[in-house]
């Protein structure tokens, strides 16, 4: 039930009632002298708007992917945990090769596009420069 604010006639008092929609209207008298009062606002009024374009849905659905992306989340990290040395190896085709240059001259003289390799070949020369740490 919402709350009205009313003032009275003669002396200006504010008074809140809470009451039902469907007693609004209803006289009601001035506690402090007894005249007639006048609605002058509402609040506290609550109701629930449903469809697709209201914030409850909008809550509902950005929790549900909330929950969706945690699950998503613990999966890809229990592969990780299960397969941690699994890496991408050099191939054309399934034919592997021993290295990404190789992978992107043996699909070149097959008539594929090589380009998709380049990022590969510089992260494999990036990796040979290094030395490695035992």
């Amino acid at each position: 039930m919402p709350t009205y604010t009313y003032t009275c006639t003669a002396c200006e008092t504010k008074v809140d009632k809470r009451r039902a929609v469907s007693e609004r209207d209803e006289a009601l008298p001035c506690p402090e002298c007894g005249e007639e009062t006048k609605r002058a606002s509402v609040y506290g009024l609550r109701f629930n708007l449903p469809g697709d374009d209201w914030a409850s849905k909008n809550g509902r659905i950005s929790g549900q992917m909330a929950e969706k992306n945690r699950k998503l989340k613990a999966k890809e990290e229990q592969m990780k945990r299960d397969a941690p040395g699994m890496r991408l190896a050099p191939n054309v085709e399934g034919e592997r090769v021993d290295t990404w240059a190789e992978a992107k001259r043996l699909a070149e003289s097959k008539g594929k596009e090589g380009s998709s390799y380049d990022p590969m070949i510089k992260k494999e020369q990036t990796l040979a420069a290094k030395p490695e740490i035992s």
